[in-house]
């Protein structure tokens, strides 16, 4: 997703909102806790014990999607340009079109880290380390990403917007949720997930209901509205509302919208989920239920972005900013009266205590992702060279979310006050470009070699990142994270549309070449053939 960080203006809270918040806050940090007090193994911290039906393996899949970056963003584009924020929107749903198509192998693979299941097609140390340098060049940017959320809408319940107390805001929320994630694992995570999607769900569905009240059931006239109070009332409902309408910008939202269905379905935090189900049939029939809920999801925001734009307006939700990612919060108060009014102050701190459980599911999930690349892939296996006992190997996994949360938490502050929403983007295009590469090729083409998964990991993030560091996003541009300087080349926002091809290009070049090389190892060929076995010969459920 684009966005992610979320820039208030609003007034002070009244003290029993933030005393229910912080409330609602400790008993989910508690929940979370003692759901996990029976782990015993670093596969079930994890994993979980994969022992939960399909319909909640479906609600917990369907809550790592619901990041701030979806209900934040998609509400604000759908407010301020209409029809690419609908388009984001089906963008998610596309990627879940895509994890279902990877569900069933990944689970086959018996996997609990990218670097686990990449290792069946090449095995050895340099596969892991390299899944592990994806899994951390994925996860990195979006941690930071939530916890400069965390910041931010911890501040706007205090009354305050300065960049100083969201610094204080975030080193206080991430402490704690890195806590969480510390003593938790995968099973604590689990019931968060759950929890997460109802309330969210809940939320939303209240908010719609009084936005449909306030225009008496008619969408069109909510949608006539909303054409009104958009950035284009002319074009509302066509695209390039967001950065345009030449063709550059055009390549540039297709760009973002390729890496938003692949990436989405390749976050490490997503994947984590799949190795966490039961098994292979339980593991598709959650996607269809995941999609099923996003969508609903999905069709709730953007009836909010409609509503927020029909009664704020584009001028009332940027208030002086380059972002719309307030629009939702906005609306929260304004829907029943203003900030005067009880019941608008209630259904504010409701959307916020949706977001912060948002922020710790996905936190939650990203920092056990990146444990596993840290502690399985990288230190027990690499540095090592041998699986420790399991006690040892689950106390290197909690001080692994401890250690990558702790720089999580100091990156998020020192970009606090700055223009970091291209780091959601660019956590999607790392993911695109090199998870989603790496899986489909190790599920559907037998050829795919040791050299061609290093080419495509290793290719793909440099690419990728390269790229970006010389793109508007960085510098040349004043949403850019270095709007004084300007040292870019690149002309696109998104590199999507030239690193993507690019991985999947190194992949091919890079497995013929290995080939060639290793012609002469028929070992090689048997392990290749019996990973094909396992992962594509298997009856289907």
């Amino acid at each position: 997703m684009t966005g992610g960080t979320v820039h208030l203006a609003v007034s002070g809270s009244p003290h029993h909102v933030l005393i229910g918040f912080m409330l609602f806050m400790m008993l989910t940090l508690f929940l979370t806790v003692f759901s996990s007090l029976d782990e015993h193994s670093a596969r079930e911290f994890y994993t979980g014990d994969r022992t939960l039906p399909a319909w909640k393996s479906g609600l917990a899949l369907a809550g790592t999607y619901t990041s701030t970056s979806l209900l934040l963003t998609v509400t604000g584009v759908v407010a301020t340009a209409g029809f690419d924020g609908i388009t984001t929107a089906v963008s998610v749903l596309l990627s879940l079109g895509v994890l279902l198509l990877l569900a069933r192998p990944i689970h086959l693979s018996g996997a609990c880290t990218l670097g686990e299941l990449l290792s069946l097609r090449a095995p050895g140390t340099a596969p892991r380390i390299a899944a592990a340098v994806a899994t951390l060049a994925a996860a990195g940017p979006f941690l930071v990403v939530q916890l400069m959320s965390a910041g931010s809408i911890t501040a706007s319940l205090l009354g305050f917007s300065g960049v100083g107390v969201q610094k204080i805001c975030t080193v206080m929320i991430g402490f704690l949720v890195v806590t969480c994630g510390v003593l938790s694992g995968a099973k604590g995570l689990t019931s968060v997930y759950v929890l997460a999607v109802t309330v969210i769900g809940t939320a939303m569905f209240v908010i719609c209901a009084y936005a449909v009240r306030a225009f008496h059931g008619d969408v069109d006239a909510l949608i006539g509205a909303a054409a009104q109070g958009g950035s284009r009332p002319g074009g509302y409902l066509s695209p390039g509302g967001t950065i345009g309408l030449g063709s550059s910008s055009r390549l540039d939202f297709a760009a973002g919208q390729l890496a938003l269905v692949l990436g989405s379905a390749c976050m490490p935090h997503v994947l984590s989920r799949v190795y966490a189900m039961k098994d292979p049939a339980t593991a598709r029939r959650s996607v269809r239920y995941a999609t099923a809920i996003v969508a609903l999801l999905c069709t709730a925001l953007v009836l909010l972005g409609f509503t927020a734009a029909a009664r704020l307006g584009t001028r009332e939700i940027f208030g002086g900013q380059t972002r719309s990612d307030g629009a939702l919060m906005l609306l929260a108060r304004s829907l029943t009266g203003g900030t005067g009014n009880g019941l608008g102050e209630l259904m504010f701190a409701a959307v916020a205590c949706a977001l912060f459980l948002c922020i710790l599911s996905v936190v939650g999930g990203t920092t056990l992702a990146a444990a596993g690349a840290l502690a399985r892939d990288s230190y027990h296996v690499v540095a090592r060279r041998r699986r420790s006992a399991p006690p040892d190997e689950l106390v290197t996994a909690r001080v692994a979310v401890a250690l990558f949360g702790v720089v999580g938490i100091a990156f998020a502050v020192l970009a606090q006050g700055h223009s970091a929403g291209f780091l959601a983007q660019l956590t999607t295009t790392v993911a695109a470009s090199t998870v989603a590469p790496a899986l489909l090729y190790t599920f559907y083409w037998s050829r795919f070699n040791r050299a061609g998964l290093l080419w495509t990991l290793y290719g793909g993030t440099a690419l990728t990142i390269g790229l970006y560091l010389f793109s508007p996003s960085v510098s040349g541009s004043p949403s850019a994270l270095f709007p004084a300087a300007d040292f870019a080349w690149f002309g696109q926002s998104s590199p999507a549309l030239l690193s993507v091809p690019g991985a999947f290009l190194l992949g091919w070049a890079g497995s013929l070449l290995g080939r060639r090389r290793d012609g002469r190892a028929p070992a090689r060929e048997g392990d290749a053939s019996a990973v094909d076995t396992l992962l594509l010969g298997a009856p289907r459920s």
